[in-house]
C-alpha cells in the first residue's frame, strides 16, 4: 500500500467532497469540483539548507540546488540536453536559440529564442542579457556581487560583447574555449526591471527569471514552493506546483514518503528500496558520471609516496560497498571516469581488491606498521549518497591492512569553508562530484597552478591544457581519456563508487524518465489522480 496525497491534495479533496455533498443534498446536479484538485509535486530533497535564490549564489547549495530550484526558476543560453535517458547529457539551446561560432573559435554569434518574457513581464532580448552580464562582470554595478562571479568562472573568457540587433549578440573571446557553450548552462538570467527596483537583495528573496516554474514561497528551513509559468515560451509545465522540503535525513525522508507527506525523494536509502517496491513505490536511477571518492592530499606524508595512495585503491573492497552496502544503486568505481562518461577507457580499470599487495606496497613505503590519517567528508547534501556508512565501512576495510583512518564530518559548507581556509587537518576529503563539466577539473581537483589537494602531473595539466582549446570533439575525448588515466595511475584519490542517483517516488508520479545525467527535467512529469 503507498500514500499520495499531501497536506495540500488532501486538503483539496476535502473541500471537493464537501462542495459535492452539498450539492447533491441541495438537489443540484452534477459537479466538476473533482477535477480541480491542483497537481502538485512534492519532494523530499537532502539539502541541509536552502541557498540564497539570486542566480549564482544558488550554486552554494550544490548541483541539487540547482536542479530543484536554480533550473525552475531561471535559464542559461543553453542547457544540459537529458532527452535521451541513455546517452549523456549534451548541449542544447535554452535561452539561446541557436548560434555559430567563428573559424577562429574566439567569436560566436548568438541567436536569441523569440518571444520569451521573465516573470515579471519584462521581455528577454539582447538588452536584458547585456544588463546581467554587465552585473556580473562589472564590479562598478550596484548589483555586481561577487559571490556570483565564483561560480561563473566562463565569463572569465570574455573579451567584449557586440550587440547586433535586439535578439542577436556576438560573444568575443580572449581565447578559444571549447566548453563555452556548455559552461553557459547555469549562468542564469534575472529580470532587469526587478534588479533595478529590487537590487540584489530583492533577488535572493523574491527571484525572477524565465524558468518553467515562477517562486511561490519559501518557508525558512522547511520548504520552497512554485507555481507553473503558464506564459512558458517553451512547453508548459503539467504540474501545477512543484514544492521542496528539507529533508537531509536518509531515514526522514524514507519515512516522508511512506506517510504522503511527500511524493519523491531524492538520494533514497538503498536498504528501502525492495520493502518501497513492494509497498508500491517506484525506484529509480541511472549510470552518469558521478564520483563518489576521496581526494588525497598528495603534498604531504604519507600520501605524498604514491605507494601508500596505491595500497590504499588496492585494500577496498569496492564491489562489497556497491552489492552490500549500497544493493547495486551505484557501481565500483575502478578510476577517474564512470562508465557512463565519455571519455571513460575501461583499460584503465587497474585498482582491483588486493589487501596483500596493499601491505607489500605500504611496507615498500616504509609504513610495515601502517599509517594514520585523517579523513573530512560530507555529512549530507548534493550527492553525498550514504556518506556515514559508505565512509565507515572504508574506515573498517583500510584497518585490514593498518591504514588507521579518523573520520571528521562535516556539512556542506563547511567542507568548502575549510579547504577554501587551507589548514584542514585533513590527509584526504570526500565529496561527490559529477565530471560532466571537464573545464571545472582544473584548479579544484588537479592542476599545477593549485588545488585544494596540492596534486599537480604536469603531463595532465599540459593534455588538459590542450583540450580546453580543442573544438574537434573526438580528438578532445581521447586528450581528456588521457588525463584520466593519469590522474588514475597516480592514485591522486581513492575511487570507490559512481552514483545512479537513487530515487524513489509514489507510484502516481507520471512522465519521469531517469536520465544519465545528474540534471532533469519536470515539464513532463505529472500527478495521476
Amino acid at each position: 500500500m503507498h500514500f499520495t496525497n499531501t497536506r495540500t491534495r488532501r486538503l483539496t479533496a476535502i473541500a471537493a467532497a464537501v462542495v459535492s455533498t452539498a450539492l447533491v443534498l441541495t438537489g443540484c446536479a452534477g459537479s466538476d469540483s473533482g477535477d480541480t484538485a491542483e497537481q502538485e509535486l512534492v519532494i523530499g530533497s537532502q539539502m541541509a539548507s536552502f541557498p540564497s535564490l539570486d542566480t549564482g549564489a544558488i550554486t552554494t547549495a550544490g548541483y541539487e540546488g540547482q536542479r530543484l530550484i536554480g533550473n525552475l526558476i531561471y535559464e542559461g543560453l543553453t542547457k544540459r540536453d537529458v532527452s535521451d535517458p541513455n546517452a549523456p547529457a549534451g548541449v542544447a539551446p535554452a535561452l539561446a536559440a541557436s548560434w555559430e561560432i567563428a573559424e577562429n573559435d574566439l567569436d560566436y554569434t548568438i541567436h536569441l529564442q523569440e518571444d520569451v518574457t521573465f516573470h515579471d513581464g519584462t521581455a528577454w532580448d539582447a538588452d536584458a542579457l547585456l544588463y546581467n552580464l554587465t552585473r556580473y562582470m562589472d564590479e562598478t554595478d550596484p548589483n555586481y556581487d561577487p559571490v556570483l562571479v565564483t561560480y561563473y568562472s566562463v565569463l572569465n573568457f570574455i573579451e567584449s560583447t557586440e550587440k547586433v540587433d535586439d535578439m542577436t549578440v556576438v560573444f568575443h573571446l580572449n581565447e578559444p574555449f571549447a566548453f563555452f557553450l556548455a559552461d553557459l548552462y547555469n549562468v542564469y538570467f534575472a529580470s532587469p526591471a526587478s534588479l533595478e527596483e529590487f537590487g540584489a537583495e530583492g533577488q535572493a528573496k523574491d527571484p525572477v527569471g524565465t524558468g518553467p516554474f515562477v517562486f511561490d514561497s519559501l518557508e525558512e528551513n522547511q520548504s520552497i514552493s512554485f507555481v507553473r509559468n503558464d506564459d512558458y515560451w517553451g512547453d508548459v509545465a503539467k504540474l501545477d506546483r512543484l514544492t521542496v522540503e528539507l529533508i537531509p535525513d536518509a531515514s526522514a525522508r524514507t519515512a516522508a514518503l511512506r506517510s504522503g507527506r511527500v511524493d519523491w525523494i531524492e538520494s533514497a536509502q538503498p536498504d528501502d528500496f525492495a520493502s518501497l517496491e513492494e509497498a508500491g513505490f517506484v525506484t529509480a536511477g541511472n549510470a552518469f558520471d558521478w564520483e563518489w571518492s576521496w581526494q588525497l592530499m598528495t603534498q604531504e606524508a604519507p600520501l605524498d609516496d604514491i605507494r601508500v595512495r596505491q595500497a590504499m585503491n588496492y585494500a577496498i573492497d569496492r564491489e562489497a560497498i556497491a552489492s552490500d552496502l549500497l544493493h547495486d544503486t551505484a557501481s565500483p568505481a575502478y578510476q577517474m571516469f564512470a562508465p557512463a562518461s565519455l571519455y571513460y577507457d575501461e583499460a584503465d580499470d587497474i585498482y582491483g581488491y588486493d589487501p596483500e599487495l596493499a601491505s607489500e606496497l605500504l611496507a615498500e613505503a616504509g609504513y610495515a606498521d601502517g599509517v594514520d590519517i585523517t579523513v573530512g567528508y560530507i555529512t549530507a547534501g548534493s550527492g553525498s549518497m550514504q556518506a556515514k556508512s559508505m565512509n565507515e565501512a572504508l574506515q573498517a576495510q583500510l584497518a585490514e591492512v593498518d591504514i588507521r583512518v579518523t573520520l571528521d564530518p562535516v556539512d556542506f559548507s563547511g567542507m568548502y569553508g575549510q579547504l577554501g581556509e587551507g589548514d584542514t587537518g585533513w590527509n584526504a576529503a570526500n565529496q561527490a562530484f559529477s565530471l560532466e563539466q571537464p573545464s571545472s577539473w582544473n584548479g579544484f581537483w588537479f592542476g599545477c597552478d593549485g588545488n585544494f589537494f596540492s596534486y599537480c602531473n604536469e603531463e595532465a595539466d599540459a593534455l588538459y591544457a590542450q583540450a580546453i582549446v580543442t573544438t574537434d570533439e573526438e580528438e578532445r575525448g581521447a586528450l581528456l581519456t588521457e588525463v584520466g588515466h593519469l590522474v588514475t595511475e597516480d592514485a591522486a584519490w581513492l575511487f570507490v563508487a559512481n552514483d545512479t542517483a537513487p530515487r524513489a517516488m509514489s507510484a502516481d508520479v507520471e512522465g519521469y524518465e531517469q536520465p544519465k545525467s545528474w540534471w532533469i527535467e519536470f515539464t513532463n512529469v505529472s500527478m495521476a489522480g
